[in-house]
């Protein structure tokens, strides 16, 4: 008697094998493309959110502005309050020197950020920093399209970081002094 041996079952065992290295594949390709879409949407979402946050941040460091300008454009003393209209010219001065300064925030090139703005002794000082140092041209030509007539002298211009080049402008209003706007 011979003995018979069945050598096909392993072709079976072998596709199957195949066939479940093949779901494995697409199961770990479809996973690996869900998360990266959800890792991108999440990714999006959170900058979303960071941009939210700095815009607000933003807003209310404009409102505390605004609020230090009138402050400091309030008449002091009782002698101010005497002259008929004093508050009426203040809230001109005021919304001149916000429109003025809103119009500067605006123009001033995309790596451009302005770090102080100081008014002492009839001399407005802007002081800032940008990223390139063709940009203070940019920052020259916009002050120098603001509305109303100064004299601009630019300050000193030095590097603070590797990529920051901090400048100072002064601008002093024609005739010698800055005239209540």
């Amino acid at each position: 008697m011979t003995l018979t041996v069945n050598l096909l079952p392993w072709r079976r065992s072998d596709r199957q094998r195949r066939q479940r290295c093949r779901i494995g594949i697409m199961v770990s390709v479809i996973t690996l493309l869900v998360s990266s879409f959800w890792g991108g949407w999440e990714l999006r979402r959170q900058s979303l959110m960071a941009l939210q946050k700095q815009g607000s941040e933003l807003e209310h460091q404009h409102h505390k502005l605004q609020e230090k300008l009138q402050q400091q454009m309030q008449p002091q003393g009782e002698q101010q309050y005497r002259r008929p209209g004093m508050e009426k010219e203040r809230q001109h001065r005021v919304s001149r020197w916000g429109y003025i300064l809103t119009k500067l925030t605006s123009k001033l090139p995309e790596n451009s950020w302005l770090r102080s703005i100081s008014w002492q002794s009839d001399i407005l000082t802007l002081e800032g920093y940008t990223s390139e140092i063709g940009d203070l041209e940019k920052i020259e030509v916009v002050l120098k399209q603001l509305p109303g007539a100064f004299h601009m002298k630019a300050g000193p211009v030095s590097y603070q970081a590797a990529q920051e080049l901090t400048y100072t402008f002064f601008l002093e209003e024609m005739g010698g002094s800055f005239v209540s706007p």
